[in-house]
């Protein structure tokens, strides 16, 4: 049987997308704490502040992470990611005052996520086939990805008729799901043996169009899950729950086609325009002012994510030496995540000083920018 002929759908796989989806189904909930910040009277700079601990943490975390991960196996990080959401919704449902507690909270989030994610991914790593690598992370993805609808709009219903303490309660069972389903999930045993070895320097150089798109990634992301709530609410948009539907919708339907493209074609080929379409969706939101506006950019942006991800993601596992995925892979998400937190810590204060219409202008360009950087690599 030759790699494209092997299932993808493996007992493994599937609980692990199973996992992926409640444990994110927990993460994407916090999509509104923005509001919640808000509420309880935190301005601009200090949501983007709050909000970005979770991203400086996952950095910090990641790539110690991922040599743990080749050496110990998958499965004791996974587990550990779960039962640090548990911990963290504990403590938001008693959180009745903005304080540094919500800064060491989201910075727990983040510490989870690099235990979660890296291993996760590590793990899908080793269940693909070589042949429909982007293919795989197109279908795993969608775990994650219908929880960017779901959670922000169940949420949302949740918080007109019962408030954040519920909301953040729903999130502690989620976590507790989390935790259940990874404990029943089995690990091959040879795919937590790998023998050690270093990142050199041809490693670095292979790997800078993957950094450079991770990042560009990020960035573009720290827009949609960061600031769109209070910018909607600046707006006097009545709800965001269509932008994040519509995201998901296109993404989930895009990772399908573009999995098997990104396998298909030379990952640059689907990966540059991707970056581009990033860019023309940040810039729109310097001209929003309907609904129907947002339901435009968020076809924009979901159909480039639903490309971008998979073919990134398929280029990463490709260049990951063997030996080193675990690192390799951390690498890629702390790219991800550098993006994130330059883009929710930058722009926060940046549009406090010239508002949020000039900095989607700024930003747009900045990636732009990027995609030129990524097309110049090789």
């Amino acid at each position: 049987m030759t790699a494209s002929d092997q299932s993808l759908y493996t007992k493994p796989f599937i609980l692990a997308a199973v996992a992926n989806f409640l444990f994110f189904s927990n993460l994407n909930a916090y999509t509104l704490l923005p509001l919640y910040i808000q509420q309880l009277g935190g301005r601009e700079g200090q949501i983007g502040t709050i909000m970005a601990m979770y991203s400086v943490a996952a950095i910090l975390c990641q790539l110690g992470a991922g040599p743990l991960i080749d050496r110990f196996g998958r499965k004791p990080f996974i587990l550990l990611g779960a039962i640090l959401t548990i911990g963290v919704s504990v403590t938001f449902v008693f959180s009745a005052q903005l304080g540094w507690h919500f800064y060491l909270l989201r910075f727990l989030q983040g510490a989870a996520f690099a235990a979660f994610m890296t291993s996760n991914l590590t793990l899908l790593a080793d269940l693909a086939p070589a042949g429909r690598r982007a293919e795989a992370v197109g279908v795993f993805g969608v775990s994650g990805l219908v929880t960017i609808a779901l959670a922000p709009a169940i949420g949302e219903m949740v918080l007109r008729g019962y408030g954040f303490r519920v909301l953040f309660a729903g999130t502690v069972l989620l976590g507790v799901g989390t935790l259940a389903v990874c404990l029943a999930t089995e690990v091959p045993a040879p795919m937590a043996v790998e023998a050690p070895r270093r990142l050199g320097p041809g490693f670095w150089r292979t790997f800078m169009p993957v950094i450079v798109s991770s990042f560009q990634f990020g960035l573009a992301n720290s827009i949609v899950f960061v600031f769109l709530p209070p910018f909607a609410r600046y707006v006097g948009l009545p709800r965001i729950a269509p932008f994040y539907i519509v995201y998901t919708l296109m993404a989930v339907a895009v990772r399908f086609l573009g999995g098997r493209l990104a396998d298909r074609l030379e990952r640059r080929q689907v990966i540059l325009p991707s970056m581009i379409g990033l860019s023309i969706g940040v810039l729109l939101f310097s001209v929003l002012q309907s609904t129907w506006m947002l339901v435009l950019i968020a076809f924009i942006n979901g159909t480039a994510h639903g490309f971008v991800y998979p073919a990134t993601s398929a280029m990463a596992f490709d260049r990951a030496p063997s030996g080193a995925r675990g690192r390799a892979l951390a690498v890629f998400n702390t790219a991800v995540l550098a993006g994130v937190t330059t883009g929710a810590v930058g722009f926060g204060w940046f549009v406090e000083l010239v508002g949020y219409r000039p900095g989607f202008v700024a930003l747009g360009l900045v990636l732009a920018l990027g995609a030129g950087v990524f097309w110049r690599k090789r």
